[in-house]
């Protein structure tokens, strides 16, 4: 009886350990870069976060999920910030076409940068 009990609580407890969300989406170290990017803005904790999120697109494409809502915007976002406007463009692009419901949204972070370019 206790061998049962001790691998239930195991099994429970490797379940636990897991990256992958309820919802199936892999959120990698994003809450640590991302606490991390707000306790401590600059230059290091925007590269380590930018990083995070390109891991956990590449990660969710390889273990064929979906990537989490947001993670495509943020990155385009941060990429937008330090004028890399074309791959900002291609993120904002990309989460487009995994939520189209952010379509609106999203429509007015493709033009900002362009407008941002004309100022």
């Amino acid at each position: 009886m206790n061998i049962k009990v001790m691998m239930v609580v195991l099994c429970i407890g490797l379940a636990g350990c897991t990256t992958v969300s309820p919802g199936g989406y892999y959120w990698g170290k994003y809450s640590y870069t991302y606490h991390d990017l707000l306790k401590n803005p600059g230059e290091t904790a925007r590269a380590a976060h930018v990083i995070t999120l390109q891991d956990i697109i590449a990660t969710s494409n390889e273990k064929d999920l979906r990537t989490p809502p947001g993670i495509h915007a943020e990155l385009g976002n941060l990429l937008s910030n330090t004028d890399r406007n074309d791959e900002a463009a291609a993120q904002y692009q990309a989460e487009r076409d995994l939520y189209p419901e952010s379509a609106v949204f999203l429509q007015r972070l493709l033009v900002k940068p362009k407008a941002g370019a004309e100022e």
